[in-house]
């Protein structure tokens, strides 16, 4: 089992909603000590239900487009680094980082001061309005997310199983994001409206049914050879688990869900190149790294816009990662 050494410090929590705090209830006792969790996680969910409320009802007059822009593809493969090009070239709407870890009250309250963190995986920096993924939003609202994993990864056939929901096709038993999830991306258009860009790896594994709730949407899918995206998401995973998690994780059964994301992916690929192939957009992650200003604009032409030309503006970062 891989655990981290005594020294460590406590795990950073999560601050979310009653739905993600009775999900780790559920887990038990932590195995990871961290001080007043309980009395925390109770106390952020009562505040944040109760702004979630007021957000519900300011919003509920605003009708999300049906063409967002998805970026998709496995974790690790160029995702964000495309999603932060496209934020930056675009008069797109897209969720920031301060939006999406404040799901439910940041219409309320001006926004924070810029600030900056180095990220756990690599080199690269997030800043409080860099373009961010709308599943840390939806993680927080209590979906059932696989960064859940992050926090529990003794129940990761629990996330194996949402690697799987694709295969119930258009009309799933249990729909894959709620009301909630709507209701921040309503939030977002609210604060700037516009054309939504939308990017989470996780959403991969939504794809029949995201095509189905948005009928002109459009995906953008970034691919990476198999034992790059295996090595990088081990290092990845393990990061965020030691950072997040307040069980220890087996590497076994860590290695056990990559190897089943990365099969569902290449099923599911194989599946939207038939069923999508007007809407999707692969490209490969070299040309992202390297090429990424002529793909923005190749892909743009793909989707009939022209670049803009976008003033200096604090809240669209350059991706350094």
């Amino acid at each position: 089992m891989s655990t981290p050494s005594d020294h460590r410090a406590a795990p950073v929590l999560f601050n979310g909603g009653v739905r993600l705090r009775e999900w780790i209830e559920a887990g038990g006792s932590p195995a990871r000590h961290t001080p007043l969790a309980g009395f925390r996680l109770r106390w952020s969910g009562f505040w944040f239900e109760r702004h979630a409320a007021i957000i519900q009802r300011k919003c509920a007059q605003i009708d999300l487009p049906a063409n967002p822009v998805f970026v998709l593809g496995l974790w690790r493969t160029g995702s964000t680094v495309l999603h932060g090009l496209l934020a930056e070239a675009t008069p797109w709407t897209t969720p920031r980082t301060w939006q999406c870890f404040r799901p439910a009250d940041f219409l309320l309250a001006p926004p924070p001061r810029e600030r900056q963190v180095r990220r756990l995986t690599d080199e690269g920096y997030i800043w409080t309005f860099s373009p961010q993924e709308d599943e840390f939003a939806a993680l927080l609202l209590g979906e059932p997310s696989l960064y859940r994993a992050f926090i529990d990864p003794r129940r990761m056939e629990e996330a194996i199983g949402l690697l799987e929901q694709w295969r119930h096709g258009l009309k799933p038993t249990v729909e894959p994001l709620s009301e909630r999830w709507e209701t921040f991306l309503k939030a977002v258009i609210a604060y700037a409206p516009g054309r939504l860009l939308l990017k989470s790896p996780n959403h991969t594994f939504r794809l029949p049914w995201l095509a189905d709730r948005f009928p002109d949407a459009q995906f953008i899918w970034v691919t990476r050879p198999v034992p790059d995206v295996f090595a990088s998401n081990r290092r990845m995973w393990t990061a965020m688990i030691e950072r997040y998690g307040l069980w220890h994780h087996e590497t076994a059964a860590l290695e056990a869900f990559l190897r089943a994301a990365i099969r569902n992916h290449d099923e599911l690929l194989d599946w939207a190149r038939g069923a999508l192939s007007e809407r999707i957009h692969i490209v490969p992650f070299q040309e992202v790294i390297h090429d990424g200003a002529n793909l923005v604009s190749k892909l743009l032409s793909r989707l009939g816009t022209q670049l803009s030309a976008l003033g200096a503006d604090p809240s669209r970062k350059s991706p350094t990662a």
